[in-house]
């Protein structure tokens, strides 16, 4: 016996991989959660180390990032582990590529940083390129245009700092991330309980 298969046509195959990938979008709901932790707790150290450094002059004002990641990275662990306990079963091919894209922003983040401790740049600049990156695939993949223009605000702030100093660019990230993080996550918060 001959295994035959079907050719399928592009259109055949497009709506295929549309009803894949919108069944999967039904299966997976962001909740906004990691957009509203993350656009606290950074525009909260964006704050912080502003006043530390340009106004009481406190030498390691750049500790409040470092109490940020203790805080967040282990919320952050601690509640995509509850919520693989409950989705365990399902698959979900959207939410597989999401978690991919910020697993490689955060690995391009931590290198960023270094490159720039090393060459004694702001990494902010860089920073807001990435994250609106992030920010962009993520929207994109959601179908969520919030987000998209949220990646939208990271980029403008990117290109603002490079008229600007350091202490600025922190103000700048501390706006980026209410404009790109925060209403965004509200609004996906919002969207879930409708």
């Amino acid at each position: 016996m001959e295994n035959e298969e079907k050719v399928l046509n592009p259109q055949e195959s497009l709506r295929i991989i549309r009803e894949s990938i919108d069944l999967a979008k039904s299966s997976f709901r962001e909740n906004g959660f990691h957009y509203l932790l993350w656009g606290w707790l950074v525009a909260g150290a964006c704050l912080a180390d502003y006043y530390l450094d340009a106004v009481m002059g406190y030498p390691k004002h750049y500790m409040v990032w470092l109490g940020m990641t203790v805080v967040g990275a282990p919320a952050a662990v601690l509640y995509e582990w509850r919520r693989d306990k409950k989705l365990a079963p399902i698959s979900n091919p959207v939410r597989d590529w999401h978690g991919r894209v910020w697993m490689a922003f955060g690995i391009s983040l931590l290198i960023v940083i270094a490159l720039s401790v090393q060459a004694r740049v702001s990494p902010i600049p860089f920073i807001l390129v990435l994250v609106g990156f992030a920010t962009f695939v993520s929207g994109s993949l959601l179908r969520f245009a919030p987000l998209v223009l949220g990646a939208m605000a990271m980029w403008t702030g990117a290109a603002i700092c490079l008229a600007l100093g350091y202490h600025e660019h922190l103000l700048v990230q501390g706006i980026a991330t209410i404009l790109g993080y925060l209403i965004p996550g509200y609004m996906l918060n919002t969207r879930r309980h409708v």
